[in-house]
């Protein structure tokens, strides 16, 4: 059977499949809206924002994963490995990498000051202006980075059924809205739980049957080492290269350390549990959960390009494809292998991780603009329940957004490249700035606030310059392909746009959007705070700062540590849960070769 692109088709099976398992998937959802709706539960602006800082480790892990791999993972991954070979495939060592590093460095802060948001240590370290920037950036980011998790599944359910997108992406955002606004983030969470365990199975059973109806294991690894697609020895140090070792690796690192480490997202998740133990385990699981879901759809797009090298090279199926590939290859698995259902399962785990990474995002931007924008910069409290009616709007507010912005996304490139474009504007920029402020004791509120500047103006020029040429056309070629394939002249579809016609910044690869702006974010805030900063103003404790760097910082910073924790705190309320994990080693810390105490 011919492997063409243009495959497609919902069954009854798919149909009943699909719904059930997408009713299963929002039926938490829509129980915990139920009880959260509730009057307790909309005064109480902390627990439907932070589930009462009392969830469980493991719904927390899973809505983690779900926090990251959504639907853009699942469509965007098979393609890129499908046009470009498996080079890609390395980033998961980036994703371990910087797990370690998020919980040496930066979950210790987090975990020992058990703060409301991310964006107020910022408050704590420099001033309400730098918390503020870095809250309207991330808010800028989620808005850019909303419309896409929407328009994959959109898309998905658009190639099999039919369905216009626009009117896909308004259910499914009416849907994930309406538990995410009145439910919270217990809500929230419990919802990710199921609907990545959904996901999971979608993607293995594509997975399963996709090697099966291509001939096996061995079909895949000999078609793909064959046709040079099974390739991870490319360690060429040059930015333009769509994938290469280099970029996987550290560019993934640093990407997925950017994302992990101060993202209000992922933050809320691990201050919403009760100690810094429980937030690494749930961590580690989400750590394992994400490398399991790359490689679970790198296998698919190699089973997909195996299907279509044997099944004698269709021009419909030649490289470059879009994101609509595992769609249609879905269905030819389910045809070949006479697995009615298959579509609707798979359609419910995209449906899933698109739905859980949406109210994910949403519900960390309603935390955001309460405590760091209305409480935080503008100083504005009102009563609880105000509060609560303020951030179920602007959940509400950013679910039609998303919707409205479907009309940019269609006209940009591949969504794995564009969603880690655009997620690199902000992220790496606040990290880079959370970053000058655990490590750079010197770097004060200009220093932080001149390196944000200077990232977000590095990476956002680059990011939309970037998809501004993807715009025009410019594309990376694919990897070439067989010469069975090539005796067909219509295989290859690439712009005739030249690369040189484009400013040489606007040609890198995605992988490097995000370490240049942390670069120039660091570098940029270490060198004004050094030369402006007034080092007496410096906020001196060593709960601020990271472990790392203890015994590297001036003796007044051991001398005050726990003063700001305890500012934040009734008198008579017992520390934090997760303190004595950090303040243990407070007791006895060498400096310049003393002890002190």
């Amino acid at each position: 059977m011919v492997f063409t692109m243009k495959e497609g088709g919902f069954g009854v099976g798919d149909y009943v499949a699909f719904g059930v398992l997408c009713s299963a998937s929002c039926a938490g959802g829509i129980w915990y809206s139920a009880v959260g709706s509730r009057t307790k539960a909309v005064v109480d602006i902390k627990d439907y924002l932070l589930g009462g800082r009392a969830m469980s480790t493991f719904p927390v892990a899973m809505s983690l994963i779900a926090s990251y791999v959504s639907g853009v993972t699942i469509l965007g991954t098979p393609a890129e490995i499908y046009n470009y070979g498996t080079q890609y495939w390395l980033v998961i060592v980036g994703v371990t990498l910087s797990c370690v590093v998020v919980a040496t460095v930066y979950l210790p802060v987090f975990c020992t000051l058990r703060l409301s948001s991310s964006y107020e240590y910022l408050e704590l370290r420099f001033n309400r202006n730098v918390r503020a920037v870095a809250s309207i950036l991330f808010l800028l980011d989620e808005v850019l980075f909303l419309p896409m998790v929407v328009y994959v599944p959109a898309l998905a359910f658009n190639q099999l059924t039919g369905f216009n997108v626009f009117a896909v992406g308004g259910i499914m955002v009416v849907i994930c809205g309406l538990y995410t606004v009145l439910g919270g983030l217990r809500a929230v969470v419990w919802t990710d739980s199921v609907q990545t365990g959904v996901m999971f199975i979608g993607v293995f059973l594509v997975a399963a049957a996709g090697t099966i109806a291509v001939g096996g294991v061995k079909a895949i690894i000999d078609v793909a080492n064959q046709s040079g697609r099974l390739q991870l020895s490319n360690w060429n140090f040059s930015p333009y290269e769509r994938q290469t070792g280099w970029g996987a690796i550290f560019g993934g690192f640093l990407y997925w350390t950017c994302f992990n480490s101060v993202n209000q997202t992922m933050v809320q998740r691990y201050i919403a549990l009760s100690t810094k133990r429980k937030a690494i385990t749930a961590l580690g699981i989400f750590c394992i959960g994400a490398i399991l879901a790359i490689s679970l759809c790198v296998w698919c797009g190699l089973a997909a390009w195996t299907a279509w090298v044997t099944g004698g090279c269709s021009p419909g199926g030649a490289p470059l494809v879009d994101d609509r590939l595992l769609p249609a290859f879905v269905t030819y698995v389910a045809r070949m292998q006479h697995l009615p259902g298959l579509a609707g399962v798979f359609l419910a785990g995209v449906f899933g991780a698109g739905l859980s990474s949406l109210s994910a995002v949403l519900n960390a931007c309603a935390l955001v603009a309460v405590e760091d924008i209305l409480r935080g910069w503008l100083r504005i409290r009102l009563r609880p329940l105000v509060e609560g009616l303020i951030a179920r709007l602007c959940t509400g507010i950013l679910a039609i957004v998303s919707v409205v912005m479907l009309i940019v996304i269609e006209k940009l490139g591949g969504v794995l490249g564009v969603a880690t474009a655009l997620s690199a504007i902000a992220a790496s920029t606040t990290c880079g700035i959370f970053t000058l402020g655990m490590v750079c004791w010197w770097v004060g509120p200009k220093g932080a606030i001149a390196g944000g500047i200077a990232g977000a103006l590095v990476a956002g020029t680059t990011s939309l310059g970037t998809q501004a040429a993807a715009a025009k056309g410019l594309r990376s070629p694919p990897l070439n392909i067989t010469a069975e394939c090539a005796r067909n002249a219509t295989v290859v579809s690439v712009s005739d746009l030249d690369p040189e016609t484009i400013f040489p910044l606007f040609r890198i690869s995605y992988h490097w959007i995000a370490p240049l702006g942390l670069v120039s974010t660091l570098i940029v805030g270490a060198l004004v705070g050094w030369l402006f900063d007034k080092k007496q103003t410096n906020k001196m404790d060593a709960e601020l700062f990271t472990p790392v760097i203890w015994r590297w910082l001036p003796r007044e910073a051991h001398d005050n540590a726990g003063v700001t924790r305890r500012t934040l705190s009734p008198i008579d309320e017992s520390p934090a849960p997760s303190s004595p994990l950090i303040l243990a080693k407070l007791d006895k810390i060498e400096v310049n070769g003393e002890t002190s105490k």
